[in-house]
């Protein structure tokens, strides 16, 4: 469902020694140059890189989903250092930074809630990446709510009629297609497909 679209100038490099196909961390010294040309590039370059990792869910209660792999993450850290001013001076230094999320995959969704809910609190969320053999659970997870203007909740508040809810997960195994599935206060669930196999 995620489709890749990159553009020749900042084309992700080929698998290299180290890198598993199940997901095992990156090699930070071969992806370094790269992350730092994505960060260097044109506007255009880096939206085109960045897009590949978005798609809108199928499902109509999931607006947007976002996911940060290991290299993409490299290269957002790559960007926020450029954009302060900084460079790294060597690979140990982009390692350095890249360790606090190394064996993590985090997920951004955007969902809305059934208008008829009338929540005046983010109902309990539980979010899952399922598999073929596996559902595992959010190891960590942030909720902001959304709040509709001028629809007002039961008891005269402002209503949450959605939620952006990122969720960071152990890179899987299988850089397969996987399922995020979220429980929305017991009562129903929200689906989204994510296609590891075309974000490096």
């Amino acid at each position: 469902m995620m489709g890749r679209n990159t553009s020749a100038g900042v084309a992700p490099p080929g698998r290299q020694p180290g890198l598993a196909d199940g997901g095992g961390s990156l090699p930070v010294d071969g992806l370094l140059e790269f992350a730092l040309r994505v960060a260097g590039g044109s506007t255009a370059e880096r939206v085109a890189f960045h897009a590949g990792y978005r798609s809108v869910a199928a499902d109509p209660g999931v607006d947007r989903v976002e996911v940060i792999t290991e290299l993409r993450r490299l290269v957002l850290l790559a960007e926020t250092h450029s954009a302060a001013g900084g460079c790294w001076r060597d690979a140990h230094e982009a390692a350095a930074a890249l360790e606090p999320y190394r064996g993590r995959l985090t997920v951004e969704a955007r969902i809305r809630f059934h208008p008829q809910n009338g929540y005046t609190t983010v109902p309990r969320l539980e979010v899952h990446l399922a598999s073929t053999s596996t559902m595992q659970p959010a190891l960590e997870m942030y909720v902001e709510p959304l709040h509709g203007p001028g629809v007002p909740s039961a008891d005269g508040g402002p209503a949450i009629v959605g939620a952006v809810v990122e969720t960071t997960f152990a890179t899987p195994a299988s850089r397969g297609v996987h399922t995020l599935v979220i429980h929305v206060g017991n009562v129903y669930l929200l689906l989204a497909t994510i296609d590891l196999t075309r974000m490096p």
